[in-house]
This record gives C-alpha cells, sequence and structure tokens, in this order.
C-alpha cells in the first residue's frame, strides 16, 4: 500500500510540474521544489520567520514587492554616511546611509515614502515594509487585548516572545522582568526635546503621574516613549536586524521588486484538500511574464493585512459568492469557501490637533532640517538619532477610567513642515470598535484588465472610522483633555490652539470637528483572523494554518482577531516569534 502511495504521489508532482509548464505561453522560470520554504513578504513579520526558519538549516526564499531599502540590504536612497574623525580631525566615512536607516527621516520616509498602489492605505512598499516607515514607537497591548479564547494564544502565552525580541537599553530598566534584556530589537527612550520636558510639566501640574515605563499596566500618566533605535541611533527594525542576519546564512535568497500573484496548488488525493506547492509571480523587471517557484514544505504569506487577502482571493480562497461572480471568472478558480478572508478590517485612527507657539520665533527648525551632519555620523547622537519627537500620555475621560480611551503624542514641529511655527498633537483611539462594514475586496472594475493586471491590482479598502458613535465621542473626550493639560503651565503660557481654535469648544462643534479631521493610523489588522473552526469569519487555526487547505500559513497582522491598544508593532514582532516556533514544531 505505501508503495501505491509513493507512486501515485509521485505522478501528481509530476502532473503538477507538466501542467504547470504548458499552461501559459507567458509563464517562465520554473523550479522543481529548490526551497524549503517560500516566505511571501519581508515586513516586521516575514523578517522573523524567514530567520528563524533559516537558523535551523531550511532554506528560504523570501519574496518582496517593494525596492531595496536600508543601506546594509542594498538600498541607495543615500542621506550620509557614518564614519570617525582621523588623527588630524578629519571625517572618514564608513558606510552609507539611507532614510530608511535614519529615525528622524520617518518623517521624509512616511510621508513621500513608498505605497503600494491602494489608495489612502499607507502601507509601505520596499524591504523591511512598513517596519521601515514608522515612527519606531515600541509598545504592547494591555494584558487582555491578548484574550482571543484560542488555544495557546493569550497575554501569558505571547510574553515570552515580548521579552525574546527587546533589549531594553534604558538604565533605569536594566533588572525589569516585564523588558527582554537579550532581543534583537533595541529599545530606548531619548528625552531630547525641551517640548517635550515642558509638555510632561503641564501633564504633572494637571494631575497626571509620570510613567517611567508605558509597557506596564495600567496605561496611565504622561511619560517617555519607548523607540526601537539602537545605542548608534539608528533605527533597530526587522530588516535590520532579522533580515540581515537571514540573507547571510546559506540556502536563503532574498528576491525584492516580485509581486507575488498567486499561490500554486495541487490536490491531495489521500488528504481531499488542495496544497501549496509554489507560488507564482511577476517582476519589475519582466512585468508581462509570469514566473513560478516551487517549495518543498510550505508557502508563509507575509504580506500584510491589505495583500494578504488579495492573494488569497487570487489564488481561489474566499467567499465563494464573490468568487464565482462574472467579472472574476476568468481569473480565479475557487477551491475553498472562506468568507472571512478580508473581514474584519481593523484599524487605530487619529485626529490630529495644531498649536501654534505663543513665541513665534522660539520653535523648533528641526522639522526643516533633513541634513546628516558630523555629531551624527561621528557619535550617533543629535536630533537625526530620535523620530523627532520623545514624549506622549495616555488620555482619560476621568481618573477612574481604566483603560485609557487614547494615547497622545506630541510633535514639536508640525508633519512635514506643512505648518511652519507650529506643533501637532496625535490623539489616536487605543481600542476603536470593530464594524463589520470595514473590509477588503477584489476591485469592482476589471474592465480590459488582463490576467497579471488583475492580479497585481490592489484591493479595494472599506474604512470609515467615525462610523461607530461611540469611538467619536471618545475623541471628543480625548481631545478636550489634551487641552485641559495644556490649561496648565509652562505649556499654557507657550502655545496657542489653531486646529481646531479656541472658538471650537462644544462637545457638538468638537464632534463635527472629529468627523471631519479623522484619519485612519498605519495599523491595518484582522482580515485573515485566526479561530476555532466554528467561527464563520476565522481563516487560520491556532497553528497559522488555512483552514480547509494544506501546506499555507499566515503570520502577518492579518491574522490578528482584535487590534491593540496604543500601537502595533511590537505585537506583531512577538506574534511572529510565536508564529517561528509553532511552524518549527510541525518539524521537529
Amino acid at each position: 500500500m505505501n508503495t501505491i502511495k509513493f507512486f501515485v504521489s509521485l505522478f501528481l508532482i509530476i502532473n503538477v510540474v507538466l501542467s504547470d509548464s504548458f499552461s501559459s505561453s507567458s509563464s517562465a522560470g520554473i523550479n522543481l521544489f529548490p526551497y524549503d520554504f517560500i516566505v511571501v513578504g519581508s515586513g516586521v513579520s516575514g523578517s522573523i520567520v524567514a530567520y528563524r526558519l533559516a537558523q535551523k538549516g531550511y532554506s528560504v526564499v523570501i519574496m518582496e514587492g517593494g525596492g531595496k531599502s536600508i543601506a546594509a540590504l542594498g538600498g541607495i536612497d543615500y542621506v550620509g554616511t557614518k564614519g570617525t574623525l582621523n588623527s588630524d580631525n578629519v571625517y572618514i566615512p564608513q558606510r552609507p546611509l539611507t532614510k530608511f536607516d535614519v529615525p528622524f527621516y520617518f518623517q521624509s520616509a512616511d510621508i513621500n515614502g513608498n505605497r503600494w498602489d491602494i489608495p489612502n492605505s499607507n502601507v509601505a512598499k520596499m524591504v523591511g515594509g512598513s517596519g521601515l516607515h514608522n515612527a519606531m514607537v515600541y509598545q504592547r497591548g494591555i494584558d487582555t487585548d491578548y484574550d482571543w479564547n484560542i488555544t495557546n494564544w493569550n497575554y501569558v502565552d505571547l510574553k515570552p516572545y515580548f521579552l525574546k525580541v527587546e533589549t531594553i537599553l534604558d538604565s533605569n530598566l536594566q533588572t525589569s522582568v516585564d523588558h527582554g534584556h537579550s532581543g534583537f530589537i533595541k529599545v530606548k527612550s531619548i528625552p531630547f526635546d525641551k517640548e517635550g520636558s515642558d509638555f510632561v510639566k503641564s501633564c504633572n501640574q494637571s494631575g497626571l503621574n509620570f510613567n517611567d515605563d508605558f509597557q506596564v499596566n495600567p496605561r496611565s500618566g504622561c511619560g517617555y516613549f519607548q523607540l526601537n533605535i539602537d545605542a548608534n541611533g539608528e533605527r533597530s527594525s526587522t530588516a535590520h536586524e532579522y533580515l540581515t542576519r537571514a540573507v547571510s546564512m546559506p540556502g536563503v535568497k532574498l528576491i525584492d521588486s516580485a509581486t507575488v500573484t498567486r499561490i500554486k496548488w495541487t490536490y491531495n488525493i489521500f488528504t481531499g484538500k488542495n496544497e501549496a506547492n509554489g507560488i507564482e509571480y511577476v517582476t519589475d523587471d519582466a512585468p508581462n511574464t509570469i514566473k513560478t517557484l516551487f517549495c518543498s514544505k510550505e508557502v508563509i504569506l507575509a504580506a500584510g493585512t491589505l495583500n494578504t487577502p488579495k492573494i488569497l482571493f487570487n489564488s481561489g480562497i474566499g467567499d465563494a459568492n464573490v468568487l464565482t461572480q462574472t467579472q472574476y471568472s476568468n481569473f480565479i478558480q475557487p477551491i475553498k469557501h472562506l468568507p472571512g478572508v478580508g473581514q474584519n478590517l481593523q484599524n487605530h485612527f487619529i485626529v490630529f490637533n495644531v498649536w501654534t507657539y505663543a513665541d513665534s520665533a522660539s520653535h523648533p527648525d528641526f522639522y526643516t532640517n533633513y541634513n546628516v551632519n558630523l555629531q551624527y555620523q561621528t557619535q550617533g547622537t543629535g536630533i537625526l538619532s530620535t523620530p523627532g519627537f520623545s514624549v506622549g500620555a495616555w488620555l482619560k475621560p476621568n481618573t477612574s477610567s481604566s483603560p485609557a480611551d487614547a494615547i497622545m503624542t506630541i510633535f514639536p514641529g508640525a508633519l512635514g513642515s506643512t505648518l511652519p511655527g507650529m506643533m501637532t498633537f496625535a490623539v489616536s483611539l487605543c481600542e476603536p470598535t470593530p464594524n463589520p462594514i470595514n473590509k477588503v475586496s477584489l476591485s469592482s472594475n476589471t474592465t480590459g484588465l488582463s490576467a497579471i493586471q488583475f492580479y497585481k491590482k490592489g484591493v479595494d479598502v472599506s474604512f470609515n472610522p467615525g462610523a461607530v458613535n461611540a469611538d467619536v465621542a471618545k475623541l471628543v473626550s480625548s481631545i478636550k483633555e489634551s487641552r485641559r493639560i495644556m490649561s496648565f503651565p509652562p505649556m499654557s503660557q507657550l502655545s496657542i490652539p489653531v486646529l481646531p481654535d479656541a472658538s471650537i469648544g462644544t462637545d457638538a462643534q468638537l464632534e463635527s470637528f472629529v468627523r471631519n479631521n479623522i484619519v485612519p493610523h498605519d495599523h491595518w489588522i484582522g482580515t485573515a483572523k485566526m479561530g476555532s473552526s466554528s467561527d464563520p469569519l476565522a481563516v487560520v487555526d491556532f497553528k497559522l494554518k488555512v483552514f480547509g487547505v494544506n501546506r499555507v500559513r499566515i503570520v502577518d497582522a492579518s491574522i490578528l482577531p482584535r487590534i491593540p491598544h496604543g500601537l502595533l508593532q511590537a505585537t506583531v514582532m512577538a506574534v511572529a516569534e510565536k508564529c517561528a516556533d509553532t511552524i518549527l514544531a510541525d518539524y521537529p
């Protein structure tokens, strides 16, 4: 019987390879199982999982739709160099820096940087993904954020991975059991700006306590954010710390500027399921050619919350009632009905408030400064070693309210220097209400598209951050609380509200302001949520395996059932480390 199974399996493998070989005149580059794993996406989760698999000796190919970014991985978007002074006090450059290496350039990288072709998504398209254009705030959720009622997934299960990721550099936290001390990601606070210090003083005057560690409960008070910036003043992202290590290993290859379009399937007659054996992709230098790459173990999707669902849709996984519609029938062959794909889209959202300096001559000019200077080049210190801000506060409508409704960040200069002489407060809702109207879906406009154009076309994003009245009310309360804080010295003597100005004061007026100015953050999650087989919207099980098919897992933020408080990056890092262990446990 085993002999029969062997020959039948061999026949199936040969059959799928031959069928791929003759399926399309535009197909090229076919390889037979050159890698154990294909990781789709080189962002926060993909970098971690690829490194951990390679560390155990597996061969891995990492597919990235965007181009090169950091200098260590061939990026050429140079902004300066790092080096030393010789005995004659002459600067000797030693290595280049791109804007994705220098923390202060997050403003340039974010506002003017690369995007996927998904309007208003603010998702980075480059090696390293969104981990290279974010503001580097390293912030875990609160413990209850991870109570998902899923086997082996809660805060107790995740805390070891939070610690595994991190090395805390703050001197006052060197013995803290709530922080990691040997992880790849370097984390520290940077109290550099007078405005931040003044804001903390006003918070204290208003009754908010000083919180010297934003990672521990309760989330309250004011203090300095912890940032993933290393001792050399450079961004400590997963691309810098994991991906660079991975690509230096034998058997690991990073292919950038290559958009994965579909998963390749073969039908296993013994399990009665389709199983992945590779991917199709299109490279920027050959945009009209579909290439194919095979793997011997699994395809691992780490393409992100907005792109992972598109790959699943293209591959025949999603709501069959949609995938079988006429406009998609020429492109998609449905293989598994999973109506949750693309649903459960969640994000934090922000309202920006602008204040002007009472003394316009005293405002900082560093938001107009994008030149790497000698201090940074030789010492890794100064404004360029920061994201341009340092402090924040947890905003509550009253002292008994817990947890906080919103988190507030003070930018001493307006983002992108669009408003010279201004400071900006970002008020971000900590725990927005999940709303079933928020989702990603296939584009309804397919007229005239070729197959490649359809597969590469981004999803439609339906997201209304102001749809839930309770969320809007929380932001109104949070703005009122931020104004209360600013009414205390020294900030009361240094700044004047501009947007909204002082005449906007009633709840109704502030509600109108919020609804007209609310915007999504960059923290997309949830479109391939993890859950039990009885959950109609679940896409992966507790081992990250996609329901109903074999040899496909998802490891990015799309699997999160609920968005964590405050920010997202630290959670995705910890989840990716746990995902890697979960995968490796199946290959003892």
